[in-house]
């Protein structure tokens, strides 16, 4: 069964639905359009671009609690400031959007009738995590550092993601625990493609975030609740903002200690479509 709903960014949800009181009486422009641009050979047309147009949802709404449900409605658009459309079929994805437009028409048989135009902001999304846990390998060496700690790369993990969709997609990794010059490595049949490495000595078990969001892209070290950028101690020899290819990769975690620590990846897919 369709279900369709929106939440803002503190978590609070409209259904579109009888929870709400209200329903959908139309909906369209769940599709996708390209703009493709062709280069003319002898009139023979090559595509050189593709691009997707920006999606417009149009839905019209029955508010079936009259001036008060398009109140409760009206109060929830203007007090939010960034919203998911959720939407489930055949599987559940969201889409970031803006409510451009909703028209009010007079109350008739207590019920008011209103047409939304709904802007889409991305693609439609799917969010998937893994967490690397470290385990102890007989592979690498004892680094001769003296250190009140003996670091070794010999306490690593690694994880298998599968990214469905047609791009890369960017990564946010989320390191937590005590490390040496941590490095993330992504591979794709035993070759590497893409890898990140922080110059780090940290003691204080800290949580490290790498955001590789082009729109948010940043380096932070969290310790009890305060935040410091670490943008300048990237190893710039490294990608380190790390994207995850189509297909089937491994992810390698090395901390760079012997001690027990983690690797959260997230990431989202993109479709075109529902």
């Amino acid at each position: 069964m369709r279900k369709l709903y929106l939440v803002n960014e503190v978590g609070t949800t409209y259904y579109l639905d009888y929870r709400n009181n209200t329903l959908i009486e139309s909906l369209d422009g769940f599709g996708f359009d390209f703009n493709i641009e062709y280069q003319d050979f002898a009139d023979k047309f090559v595509e050189n671009k593709r691009k997707v147009q920006q999606r417009i949802i149009n839905v019209t709404l029955l508010f079936l609690e009259g001036y008060e449900g398009f109140t409760i409605w009206r109060e929830f658009i203007t007090n939010t400031k960034k919203m998911r459309l959720y939407y489930y079929a055949d599987g559940l994805k969201y889409c970031y959007v803006n409510v451009k437009s909703t028209s009010k028409s007079q109350l008739e048989s207590f019920i008011i009738r209103s047409s939304v135009s709904i802007e889409c902001l991305s693609l439609w999304l799917v969010d998937k995590t893994e967490v690397i846990n470290v385990v102890e390998s007989n592979e690498g060496k004892i680094y001769p550092y003296n250190y009140a700690y003996i670091y070794s790369v010999s306490y690593n993990g690694s994880v298998t993601l599968n990214n469905e969709c047609v791009k890369s997609v960017p990564l946010k990794i989320k390191i937590t625990g005590n490390l040496l010059n941590p490095r993330v490595i992504i591979r794709q049949n035993g070759i590497e493609v893409s890898k990140l490495r922080l110059l780090l000595d940290e003691r204080d078990e800290p949580v490290i975030e790498v955001s590789s969001d082009p729109t948010n892209q940043y380096i932070k070290r969290i310790v009890d609740g305060v935040e410091t950028d670490i943008y300048e101690y990237q190893d710039f020899s490294y990608d380190n903002f790390l994207f995850l290819p189509p297909g089937i990769s491994e992810v390698f975690f090395d901390p760079g200690v012997m001690e027990p620590s983690t690797c959260e990846i997230s990431f989202s897919e993109e479709y075109i479509a529902h």
